[in-house]
């Protein structure tokens, strides 16, 4: 349920901070005190779209937070798991906008996308208005209101997805494989892009190599004149090259060696040089003596680089063309073995689609045995809230024959629902969005929420003018039916009728003052004294009336008798 709703800088409303008990909670006030705002604010915070004129004048940004308790339910634990965000004791769901447009959504702090905080506050409280009543008038919704009466609805329903869903997969794969002639099309493209990767066979690295080959053929004569020049200053015949200096200068040191011990090792380490000099100048001679660049050799080369090149082109580099030779493999073995996986899978669909056919068949004679249940239990809710002659069908149609049946279904089955009434005595059946006035709208949706309310598991209800339309003893049965709601889960209301406000376990007042030259709305719950006054006001009496406070009072204790009872 929703334990605390925190508002910034929307509209009227500079700062208010508003601790929500279980129970029904009212809320109230004058006409303009700012209560549709409070919807408004709980509406963006939970995922409407924002609103930039909702922004306070002369502020630049507005928040809103709402304070949920964790209830620990599976499919809310699953999808705060699958965004990354931590469970705790409360599910703080958090939303700014700015007037430049920007702004950001917040669960326990984790950033979310939009989508993702509809996906999950959808599981923790239910908003109606005028809004949710325009869903309600959209056939398209119409089935799956229905199905949240049908008991066992979600097992019967998972074995209809299992085989629809494999009879639509394997379909797929049928089409997937073309007609003959296409398949042959297809089968001679991947034999000739076969052929022409095993005829070229390239190597792995082969091109790499082949540039650096090239690159030394067309640097020869540059090549040949190093090792040339390389050669002559290390050992040159005059005498003159580095090995002849690196002689002579070890012959001098064993000279004097005789002088001083230490000069014998500067001849040793001359020696070393001697040997690995002469071992390099050996190496530049055989580099030098093999350096015969043959012009055929580089052509061919040219040409192995330009077929690898095309290749690289039309397969991407050597990983690339493995794994496309790989897949081509695969792909042309299928080909050829269409007839046979065509069969297996035609057999296949003719099974899962009989089976899809027999589970449509399963699930429209629930909706049927629903529809009858749930049509009744409307119409008695619809009696109790005066609509005394009103006649209420679910319709379910479902096409004839399998085949039809077949063709029909999708991921719901087969069937179409459409809700059809007639509010008063003598009038045809027809679409409930053809019909129902506000008021009619208001307690059809409270008679629906009595019926359905448990199945739906959903802690918070909000209600913004579900009182539209009614007055009197109506008003009455409505106030009951709001509290049978809220004996099971918290309900939030917002009334201009005294008899759904008498009906409170909270009562909170909405009202607007006048600040340091400013219009702010403030929220403040009632004790039980400020209460009847408030009950008094609803019904237009003068706040220093004995017999208003006298009325107030004996609303309040009818109140009381029926909760207690």
């Amino acid at each position: 349920m929703i334990t605390s709703l925190y508002v910034k800088n929307i509209a009227l409303i500079e700062e208010l901070r508003l601790e929500l008990a279980d129970g029904l909670n009212i809320l109230s006030g004058e006409t303009g005190a700012g209560k549709s705002i409070i919807i408004d604010s709980l509406n963006f915070v939970l995922g409407d779209r924002a609103d930039r004129s909702l922004i306070r004048h002369g502020t630049s940004s507005a928040c809103v937070q709402v304070v949920f308790t964790d209830d620990d339910k599976p499919e809310i634990a699953a999808l705060m798991e699958e965004f990354g965000i931590e469970r705790d004791e409360n599910v703080i769901v958090r939303r700014v906008m700015q007037d430049n447009g920007r702004g950001e959504a917040r669960v326990n702090n984790v950033p979310v996308t939009l989508q993702q905080l509809r996906k999950l506050v959808v599981l923790l409280v239910d908003v109606h208005s005028q809004h949710e009543h325009q869903n309600l008038l959209n056939e398209a919704n119409h089935l799956g209101i229905l199905d949240k009466y049908i008991v066992g609805f979600s097992s019967l329903h998972e074995e209809y997805s299992a085989h629809y869903d494999k009879y639509r997969k394997t379909l797929g794969e049928i089409e997937s494989f073309g007609d003959e002639s296409a398949r042959a099309r297809r089968a001679d493209a991947l034999e000739y892009q076969l052929a022409e990767i095993e005829r070229i066979s390239p190597k792995e690295g082969e091109e790499e190599e082949l540039v650096a080959k090239r690159d030394k053929f067309r640097n020869a004569e540059k090549i040949i004149n190093a090792l040339g020049t390389a050669s002559a200053l290390i050992d040159s015949d005059d005498g003159t090259g580095a090995l002849s200096s690196v002689q002579n200068a070890g012959r001098e040191m064993n000279y004097i060696e005789r002088y001083d011990p230490g000069y014998a090792a500067i001849a040793e380490r001359l020696e070393g040089v001697k040997i690995e000099l002469r071992d390099i100048a050996d190496e530049i001679r055989n580099e030098l003596s093999s350096a015969d660049y043959d012009p055929r050799e580089a052509g061919a080369i040219e040409e192995r680089l330009e077929e690898l090149k095309k290749l690289r082109r039309k397969y991407g580099d050597f990983a690339e063309m493995t794994r496309f030779a790989e897949e081509a493999g695969k792909e042309l073995e299928e080909i050829s073995n269409a007839g046979e996986k065509l069969k297996e899978l035609r057999a296949v669909v003719e099974k899962e689609g009989a089976a899809t056919v027999e589970y449509a068949k399963k699930l429209h004679d629930a909706r049927v045995r629903a529809a009858m249940e749930f049509s009744a239990a409307i119409e008695r809710n619809l009696k109790e809230l005066g609509m005394k002659s009103a006649k209420f069908e679910a319709v379910t149609e479902f096409p004839a024959g399998d085949e039809n049946i077949l063709a029909a279904c999708g991921a719901r089955g087969a069937d179409s629902v459409r809700f059809m009434i007639s509010p008063n005595l003598g009038e045809p059946l027809k679409p409930l969005a053809k019909i129902a006035s506000g008021g009619e709208m208001s307690r059809f949706m409270l008679g629906l929420k009595n019926i359905t309310a448990d199945l739906e598991d959903i802690d918070t209800l909000v209600f913004d003018e579900i009182d539209t339309g009614i007055s009197g003893a109506i008003a009455k049965v409505v106030a009951c039916k709001l509290y049978d709601i809220a004996r099971t889960r918290q309900v939030i209301a917002i009334t201009h009728l005294p008899q759904l406000a008498s009906m409170a376990d909270n009562h909170y007042l909405i009202a607007k003052r006048e600040e340091g030259g400013k219009t702010l709305t403030h929220v403040t719950r009632l004790d039980s004294e400020s209460e009847l006054k408030e009950l008094m006001r609803l019904q237009g009496s003068n706040e220093n009336s004995a017999i208003g406070r006298e009325n107030a009072v004996e609303l309040k204790n009818w109140a009381n008798i029926y909760k207690n009872g």
